[in-house]
């Protein structure tokens, strides 16, 4: 409808104004780089034991974009912590990408940074999805604090969409659901740079409207599968971004494995996959994460379930 293309040029423009006013949160490697003290670094592997991806958190001693900032709402009412994490480019210069965690009390399930992003973030901005989705129209699903949303962005150079579900949507349902507060919405704002959509998985005709407007080539998501109330949703909305998307109409979606995770509808929502994603074939296998402590040189290992089309 015309209401619905306005709302939806008005979020693009929005994007375009945050971008202006808040910056980016990436800084080129070359500034701080020498300076840098590295926290764990992050290595992905598939299930030949090929890299697809890494990364490296670090924790900068220079100044990044925000020691100037003034303390904004979501600073205000809610504890919050930053992580920097360092992505090679095709260019050679690494990639600094800043996120901003919040509290469970403002963010839920999605306040953090959780393993599943940072393996997703990882993969996207390896050799082989790198270049790929470079211009492509990429909406993440789920998107909590945005690090994959952000690395398509600004390692990539996509076109991105960060999607999530929080308080303040009109004709909101909560039920049982555990919903984020509204200023988490302004916080996934402040990370990618950009107006993330409020999407609602049960309520088919917003994401149709999401779908027909923004037009993803490749849909993205990390970690989605918590409840089975959320297995028909979910794959209904698959199923409509993939029949209204753009020309590409791919996913990948990263979810994580026992033992290091568990997730009460992964089985079912797995096992219902086996058939597809409406008349597109789905290929599953399993990947690996290292994850290495640079200040014990311990290695914490994560498994991971990539679902691509």
């Amino acid at each position: 409808t015309t209401s619905t293309m306005a709302s939806f040029t008005s979020v693009l423009a929005t994007c375009l104004l945050l971008s202006i006013l808040v910056g980016s949160s990436a800084f080129s490697a070359s500034t701080w780089k020498n300076d840098a003290a590295l926290v764990q670094s992050y290595t992905l592997y598939d299930n030949e034991r090929q890299i697809l991806g890494c990364c490296d958190e670090v924790r900068p001693s220079t100044k990044t974009r925000d020691d100037d900032e003034e303390e904004d709402e979501v600073e205000m009412f809610f504890a919050t912590t930053k992580r920097y994490f360092m992505f090679p480019t095709s260019g050679g210069d690494d990639k600094l990408l800043q996120i901003r965690q919040t509290s469970f009390g403002c963010g839920r399930l999605g306040a953090t940074v959780w393993p599943s992003a940072i393996a997703l973030a990882s993969l996207l901005a390896g050799d082989k999805y790198r270049s790929s989705i470079q211009g492509k129209r990429v909406l993440e699903l789920g998107s909590g604090c945005g690090l994959p949303t952000l690395t398509a962005k600004e390692v990539c150079g996509s076109q991105v969409l960060a999607t999530d579900y929080w308080e303040g949507r009109e004709g909101l349902i909560v039920g049982n659901r555990l919903v984020p507060k509204e200023l988490f919405g302004v916080n996934l704002a402040y990370n990618v740079g950009c107006e993330p959509q409020n999407l609602d998985w049960h309520d088919e005709l917003s994401v149709f409207s999401v779908s027909t407007n923004f037009k993803p080539d490749i849909i993205v998501g990390s970690d989605l599968v918590y409840y089975p109330d959320d297995t028909e949703p979910l794959l209904q909305t698959l199923d409509i971004l993939l029949k209204n998307g753009g020309g590409g109409q791919s996913m990948l979606l990263i979810l994580p494995l026992p033992p290091t995770a568990e997730r009460e509808a992964l089985p079912d929502f797995r096992r219902r996959l086996e058939s597809g994603v409406g008349d597109k074939d789905v290929v599953m296998d399993e990947l690996e994460m290292i994850i290495r402590s640079a200040s014990t040189d311990e290695e914490e290992i994560h498994n991971f379930l990539r679902i691509r089309i």
